[in-house]
């Protein structure tokens, strides 16, 4: 069945709103503190960041006309084609396209920034462990940080001070995700930590029911909390570069993540056994106060552990004494 063409702009964004709504995202309810334009191009990105990583969870709901549906039978290769043909100033004939190409005339975001994030999501499908922290970084950045180079774009940041502290949050966000999603990866057969960090901390079998394996990998989860609690430490000078809205929609943004980050660095065996969420109250209690405290060295934020940047780049201890 071919997917409906959207002719209207304004339809376009509809549907972005729809399929940004629908996701059940608590950042749609946050996107509204920004202006109309930003919070329309947000969902966009938003949208096109979902549909990407649905088609790689193959969770699409096939051949159905609802807006909850994102793109029918396409597959990723289809979409990486589509958004070249858009790069190309062809015409694409999918409903969110004609809002992305609003948004890509009105804000300063490279299509490329859209391709390498595909190109993070198709080493998912093509899955093979990440051998050291420099291949997963380099992934963080891919999947994550270059949504941020979108977001900093629509917020009106200055990309050319703000770009490296984009890709250390973008680190931060990703791995508070692998961190919170280790139970469900591992129902997957995966496992995102390094295979050098891995087999460091004896987290060899992937079994941590045995209770000596288990210490082993709390070892290990400390460890990456840290050194992603570094990752915020730093990025939260993102904040001097951002006014109004978008600034505002950062707080939001970092403090709702890190929020889930401290939930584990509390109780770090959490994670053997669900995916961590933060509760719908601290969800309402952030949306409503976070944009209005600032993130820098805020104890309140931030964690003691993380207050040394010397962290930033932490690799694993060395084993020669």
């Amino acid at each position: 069945m071919p997917v409906q063409r959207f002719d209207s702009v304004n339809a376009s964004y509809r549907y972005a709103v729809s399929v940004t709504r629908n996701a059940g995202s608590n950042f749609h309810i946050a996107f509204r503190i920004l202006p109309e334009p930003m919070y329309r191009a947000m969902c966009t990105i938003y949208a096109y960041m979902r549909i990407s990583d649905d088609l790689v969870d193959d969770s699409i709901l096939l051949n159905s006309a609802t807006p909850t549906s994102s793109t029918g039978s396409t597959s990723l290769a289809d979409w990486r084609e589509m958004t070249a043909n858009l790069q190309a100033g062809k015409v694409v004939d999918h409903p969110l396209f004609p809002a992305l190409r609003d948004v890509l005339q009105k804000y300063p975001i490279d299509v490329n920034w859209l391709m390498r994030v595909l190109d993070g999501m198709q080493r998912d499908l093509d899955w093979t462990p990440f051998a050291d922290f420099d291949e997963l970084s380099h992934y963080c950045d891919q999947v994550a940080g270059m949504s941020g180079l979108c977001c900093q774009a629509i917020w009106g940041a200055n990309l050319t001070e703000t770009r490296e502290l984009a890709l250390t949050c973008g680190r931060a966000f990703q791995m508070t995700n692998i961190l919170r999603d280790i139970h469900e990866d591992r129902s997957r057969g995966r496992c995102y930590f390094p295979q050098t960090e891995l087999d460091h901390f004896g987290c060899l079998d992937n079994d941590w029911e045995d209770p000596d394996i288990r210490s082993n990998w709390l070892d290990l989860i400390t460890f990456q909390v840290k050194r992603t609690e570094s990752f915020y430490q730093e990025a939260s000078e993102l904040e001097r570069h951002l006014s109004g809205p978008g600034r505002r929609m950062l707080r939001v943004m970092f403090v709702t993540y890190r929020a889930v980050l401290r939930k584990i660095s509390q109780d770090p065996q959490l994670v053997f056994h669900q995916k961590v969420r933060v509760s719908k109250s601290r969800k309402l209690m952030i949306l409503l106060t976070a944009p209005y405290l600032s993130i820098l060295n805020s104890d309140h934020h931030v964690s003691a552990e993380c207050k040394n940047r010397g962290l930033i780049n932490t690799k694993i201890p060395s084993t020669n004494g």
